[in-house]
């Protein structure tokens, strides 16, 4: 079994084996921190890793189960959620330099540059093409970034796919000013939604190997140099074409209904969701 990143002890127990996981899934005895034991493949970016294009190409082949929303759909989406999680930051910070690590194709950066200098950070090489549109990208991950300085560090849904988010976050803490912001957004496995859905959790893909809550999650920003502001169970915008895709993944017969709704124009009816198991996390580098 691989040792914790958070606390170093090496002798976790079992919680659940899932199909949709990399490796059975643990829990540290010390710390509480639960994560991938060991990993059938090597979907992280970074170091060590492979080829970029590689990585990408195995993260690709290990989720050619699932069926993706259509891209004009997903960007509309992210725009929205762009917007809300900047309202959000701007309650704490209004301008400076920011960085969004993992930016993906820079829905966020797009939205983000109407209040701050905006610049990113993205190893994926077919996403990066895309954000490099949008805001100055570095394609890479963040422990090589040559930039520092920073304002407002984000990073919505990446720290669960890193090799170390000890040494992700370490990377951040040594970029932003002292008193600067870092937003985190990720899956919070102390939710109900896990507790009842267990193995079948939606947040358990193959590239996901690591699973903090509230506890964990602040051990890792104090023991890295942050002061944990606030941190939130958050929703976020879903259209019925994102609904019913999701619901495709678990249940085959609903995709016909996904492509049937297509076709009534009804797709686009978008609400606010919250199914409370996304946490989202506002620390002050000390």
């Amino acid at each position: 079994m691989t040792s914790c990143d958070l606390c170093g002890a090496d002798n976790p127990s079992t919680v659940l084996e899932s199909p949709q996981l990399d490796g059975p899934l643990v829990q540290c005895r010390k710390c509480g921190l639960r994560y991938v034991g060991w990993r059938r493949s090597q979907l992280t970016f970074g170091s060590g890793t492979g080829d970029a294009h590689e990585v990408a190409s195995r993260v690709q082949a290990a989720n050619f189960n699932i069926r993706n929303l259509r891209l004009e759909e997903e960007h509309r989406l992210g725009i929205l959620n762009a917007r809300w999680r900047l309202d959000l930051i701007r309650k704490f910070r209004t301008s400076g330099k920011l960085l969004e690590v993992g930016c993906a194709r820079g829905d966020f950066l797009s939205v983000a540059k109407e209040s701050f200098e905006v610049s990113g950070v993205e190893p994926n090489p077919g996403l990066a093409d895309d954000a490099d549109k949008v805001a100055p990208i570095y394609r890479d991950v963040i422990e090589t970034l040559p930039w520092h300085d920073f304002d407002v560090i984000t990073s919505f849904h990446v720290i669960e796919h890193v090799d170390s988010p000890k040494r992700f976050v370490s990377a951040i803490a040594d970029r932003i000013k002292p008193g600067g912001m870092l937003v985190l957004e990720t899956p919070d496995i102390n939710s109900l939604p896990f507790r009842l859905m267990k193995a079948r959790w939606r947040q358990f893909i193959p590239e996901h190997y690591f699973f903090f809550d509230p506890t964990t999650m602040t051990r890792l920003l104090s023991d890295c140099g942050f002061k944990v502001e606030r941190i939130v169970r958050i929703g976020k915008y879903a259209s019925a074409a994102l609904i019913l895709n999701r619901l495709s993944r678990y249940l085959k017969f609903m995709r016909p209904v996904e492509d049937y709704a297509g076709r009534l124009g009804i797709s686009r009816i978008t609400v606010r969701t919250n199914p409370l198991d996304i946490m989202l996390v506002f620390a002050t580098r000390v």
